[in-house]
């Protein structure tokens, strides 16, 4: 324990006025005045008289006045302490010599009985003195256990550090009679000192008492040797290093350290106007408290690091759910970033991503820097990113204005310090994900680096399934070009050749039948039979034959667009299969790319195939609605319904192919398909919403058609 040089005691004059306002001070100085003028009074008018001559009994009589001065030395012991007993006992000595010397016959003996009562008034003054000390000392040692015992519980009950140390100081304030006090905690990062709670200090104060460094000020050397530390004179004190705390008028201070296994866990300080105001009972009372509080400290950061783990499992846990149930990049990769800056506590964040085919590196995707940074591309060797990914290896720059690789509008950025990791997806590294610190310098820790690694190898897989994807999607389309050139040339031989020649069979047929109406009745009925079937089967064949190719590529979808190929489907579904079909077109009614109506027409083929073979349903409904930079279809039945699944993995499960392909489709374009149903319903709803990426003039087109 350090300790200034103690101050002088508070004025004598001070302690009188108080005594003197105490009504005990008049009743012992009436006893004073009282047995003062019994012991000074002739024999005679004390009633006390004896035979002239009779000295035992004139000492006996004056002895008992001596003794009852005694009466007064403890009264004010038991009043004022042990030095008022004293000084009492002084004043009857100082009544008592004149008579010794100046009126007893006998002054020898009464010399005798006077120095008899000073020693027995001064051993009545020391063993009050002792018991009251004891009895004090009981005292505060009850109050210290009764107020330890408060302090553990206060920070037992809870595991909120902000509550734990709030209702600490109030605890140890109430206690002390203390008004301002604060409690600094250690930072893990810096090692400084930050204010955590306070009582009884100004605004002002407390900006200028908020971070100390250790070894800085007395709260800072107590952190840092972790010793305790009074000073009573902190004008004294503040000659050599000045406080904003003696400046505010406080002139004593008593800080003590805030431990827990042998760690200095933070700083307990208090402060009062008087000087000289704390001492070791202080020192006593404050130093299980202030580890009582280290503990519960220590404790309340434990859980905070637990319910930051749990969190942090979370939230990486939502990420690799975005990944595995999302394949679009700009989808995926922002909540990544999002997700990485909430966790390290960064002020903003960028991934960075390696155009292979150029070595260039640019940054696509930004949060919480300025847009204007998107439009940033450098060579691989530059930049932090470019060095992550050329090495593979994160890296973590305290200083990125002095990092010898740093990109200028960055700096002009504001980017102070930074931490970047590779994306990696297999053995290849995409790019960079980073945070950066853009207030003041920071220095990320190993546990950032741990949470941004692990959330840079789910942004690489990411990367790596959205490529395959990518992939897929483009044999996919591929593949759906091949499919409907076959279409196109099977429907195209079909109707140029097949149906070509049953018309011509048909001809035929209809010639023999008027060649053999010429025959005998007898001959020819029978032939006419024949022939009539026979014409009726070629029929219904090549209406077959019209109707295989118009679903394998209508010829008004080619010719005339996709809202007549609609017109013509729902037309046959309310002549064909008696279904009541209805198709609204609202908006600018307008060709576009053929391959986006080919998609929209294959999606609304396929509903309107299951509405007619599995619903049930006796009324579908399909609205196309044109809007600037999109196109919304939406199909609805009154069917029976059925299970809707909620993932497209699911439709796999469930045998449902066609569903599959519908989704499949939109993504194809970039959009969305969406079915709401379930059994019983009595009603489906089939939506597709999807950008337009070529436009052509059209006419406004509203209106029902069936």
């Amino acid at each position: 324990m350090q300790r200034s040089e103690r101050a002088e005691p508070a004025p004598l004059g001070r302690a009188v006025r108080g005594a003197v306002k105490d009504r005990s001070f008049w009743i012992l100085v009436a006893m004073l005045i009282g047995i003062a003028v019994l012991h000074y009074l002739p024999p005679q008018v004390r009633f006390l008289s004896a035979e002239e001559g009779a000295a035992p009994l004139t000492v006996w009589r004056h002895a008992a006045e001596r003794i009852i001065f005694i009466l007064p030395v403890a009264g004010a012991t038991f009043a004022f302490g042990q030095v008022a007993g004293l000084i009492t006992l002084a004043l009857a000595v100082a009544i008592m010599l004149p008579r010794v010397f100046l009126i007893s016959p006998y002054p020898g003996d009464a010399l005798l009985e006077t120095v008899a009562v000073a020693v027995v008034g001064y051993l009545v003054t020391w063993i009050i003195e002792v018991q009251e000390r004891e009895k004090r000392l009981r005292q505060d040692a009850v109050s210290r256990l009764r107020t330890i015992g408060s302090v553990t519980s206060i920070v037992t009950e809870s595991l909120q550090l902000e509550q734990i140390l709030n209702r600490a100081l109030d605890s140890v304030l109430d206690v002390t009679q203390v008004g301002t006090g604060r409690i600094y905690l250690v930072d893990a990062e810096t090692g400084d000192l930050i204010l955590a709670a306070h009582r009884g200090l100004s605004p002002e104060v407390i900006g200028e008492l908020a971070r100390f460094e250790r070894g800085q000020d007395l709260v800072g050397q107590v952190g840092q040797t972790g010793e305790a530390v009074i000073v009573d004179n902190l004008m004294q004190n503040s000659q050599s290093s000045p406080s904003p705390i003696s400046e505010v008028g406080m002139r004593s201070l008593v800080a003590v350290p805030l431990r827990s296994r042998d760690r200095v866990q933070g700083v307990l300080s208090l402060c009062h106007t008087q000087q000289g105001r704390f001492g070791p009972p202080d020192l006593q009372l404050l130093a299980p408290i202030s580890d009582a509080i280290g503990v519960a400290v220590e404790n309340a950061r434990l859980h905070q690091d637990v319910a930051r783990q749990l969190r942090i499992q979370q939230r990486l846990n939502e990420a690799v759910t975005q990944i595995t149930s999302e394949l679009e990049l700009d989808l995926i990769l922002p909540k990544v970033l999002q997700i990485a800056e909430e966790l390290v506590g960064a002020d903003g964040g960028l991934v960075a991503l390696l155009d292979q085919d150029q070595n260039l590196v640019h940054y696509p995707y930004l949060h919480n820097l300025p847009q204007r940074l998107a439009d940033v591309t450098v060579p691989a060797e530059t930049g932090l990113a470019g060095e992550v990914t050329t090495s593979s290896q994160p890296i973590v720059v305290p200083s990125y204005p002095d990092y010898p690789r740093a990109i200028p509008a960055f700096v002009e950025a504001g980017v102070t310090s930074s931490v970047a990791v590779p994306i990696v997806g297999g053995d290849q590294c995409f790019g960079a994900l980073a945070l950066v610190s853009l207030s003041r310098a920071r220095i990320f820790s190993e546990q950032d680096l741990a949470i941004l690694t692990a959330l840079g190898q789910q942004a690489g897989i990411a990367i790596a399934n959205a490529r395959l994807y990518e992939t897929m999607r483009f044999y996919a389309r591929q593949i759906s070009r091949a499919q409907e050139d076959e279409r196109r040339r099977i429907a195209r031989e079909l109707h140029d050749e097949t149906i070509q020649m049953l018309i011509a069979v048909s001809r035929r047929l209809e010639a023999m039948a008027a060649t053999v109406s010429t025959l005998p009745a007898e001959t020819a009925e029978p032939a006419l039979q024949q022939l009539g079937r026979l014409q009726e089967l070629l029929g219904d064949a090549t209406r077959g034959v019209r109707r295989f190719v118009q679903d394998l590529r209508p010829p008004a979808l080619d010719h005339l667009g996709l809202v007549a190929a609609l017109e013509g489907t729902t037309a046959d579904l309310v002549e064909k299969d008696g279904l009541d079909a209805s198709l609204h077109v609202q908006g600018q009614s307008r060709r576009l790319a053929p391959e986006e109506e080919l998609v929209l027409f294959r999606i609304a083929q396929e509903a309107l195939s299951n509405v007619r073979r599995h619903s049930g349903a006796s009324r579908v409904e399909v609205e196309l609605e044109f809007l600037p930079q999109r196109v919304r279809m939406v199909i609805t039945d009154n069917g029976h319904g059925f299970s809707a699944p909620e993932r497209i993995s699911d439709l796999v499960a469930s045998g449902r192919l066609g569903l599959i392909g519908m989704h499949e489709r939109a993504r194809l374009l970039g959009g969305t398909l969406q079915i709401q149903s379930g059994p019983g319903r009595g009603r489906t709803t089939v939506t597709v919403d999807v950008p337009l990426q070529a436009k052509a003039e059209g006419t406004s087109h509203r209106g029902v058609t069936s």
